[in-house]
């Protein structure tokens, strides 16, 4: 999968996201949410705002320079908060739903061209395979997918998200 490159130059990111990777460090430490500033700082985003559009491509590459600063562990991490401070569709309320709303969502804060997509496919009556193609790393999508999951999950289901392939596009198993 590229990591770390816009499918174009005219890609844009909403604020919110933007915020979300200060959000997921800002969980470990106040020294690592002063860098994650400093560091979009650098690259021309300062104080992202949610419903201003940022350049996707300059938020990549913070996000690259984040990423090899705290390891895939907490890019998972960062993944995991997105579900929590991104809009969903009113009529999301299950797993199943979620999982067929991340594009929507996805789509919601992203703009200009060809900027990737999420794509579930049902295969059990509590499981499915999410593709994704998107310029961020699998470690992020990963966070996401299983945040995502338990965000809209009964309370106290285990959730499960296995990576099955890489690339181009990667696939995640979900189970729920």
């Amino acid at each position: 999968m590229p990591q770390y490159e816009a499918f174009n130059s005219e890609a844009e990111v909403n604020g919110r996201s933007v915020r979300s990777i200060v959000d997921g460090v800002g969980q470990f430490s106040s020294t690592y949410e002063q860098r994650v500033l400093e560091i979009l700082d650098n690259h021309g985003l300062p104080n992202p705002t949610d419903g201003e559009w940022y350049s996707m491509q300059s938020y990549l590459d913070a996000f690259a320079e984040l990423a090899e600063t705290v390891g895939p562990k907490t890019v998972a991490k960062i993944g995991s908060e997105i579900p929590q401070v991104v809009e969903w569709p009113s009529d999301v309320e299950t797993v199943e739903a979620a999982m067929q709303a991340l594009d929507d969502v996805y789509q919601m804060n992203h703009r200009g061209g060809e900027i990737g997509y999420y794509e579930f496919e049902k295969t059990g009556d509590s499981g499915g395979v999410m593709e994704c193609k998107n310029p961020y790393p699998p470690e992020l999508d990963e966070g996401l997918i299983q945040a995502t999951a338990e965000k809209f999950s009964d309370d106290g289901a285990f959730v499960r998200v296995e990576q099955t392939s890489e690339g181009t596009t990667c696939t995640f198993q979900v189970s729920w």
